[in-house]
């Protein structure tokens, strides 16, 4: 059962190089997470998106792995619900 938008209880699995310091899940199954996770590592704090997916009894990521710290997050909001309204999307 996913739990969208929900702030997750368990550790993400990143890299060893990583510290995980907070962690929001975008979304999440039992076999797929999609989060944005705050990270401390030897070049300081950063905020990356991740998506992972289960294979076998491990999580590797499948799709993305980046930084967005420097992502227009109001205009990403904005621009989403814009496209949401536009064609009549809804949750």
């Amino acid at each position: 059962m996913s739990q969208e938008g929900k702030k997750a209880d368990v550790q993400y699995p990143v890299s060893d190089q990583f510290k995980v310091l907070e962690g929001y899940d975008i979304y999440r199954s039992s076999k797929l997470i999609v989060a944005l996770v705050v990270v401390d590592g030897k070049f300081g704090r950063d905020m990356r998106m991740y998506r992972w997916q289960l294979r076998g009894e491990s999580w590797k990521v499948d799709l993305c792995r980046m930084s967005v710290s420097d992502w227009d997050w109001q205009a990403i909001a904005s621009k989403a619900k814009e496209l949401a309204e536009k064609y009549e999307i809804k949750k």
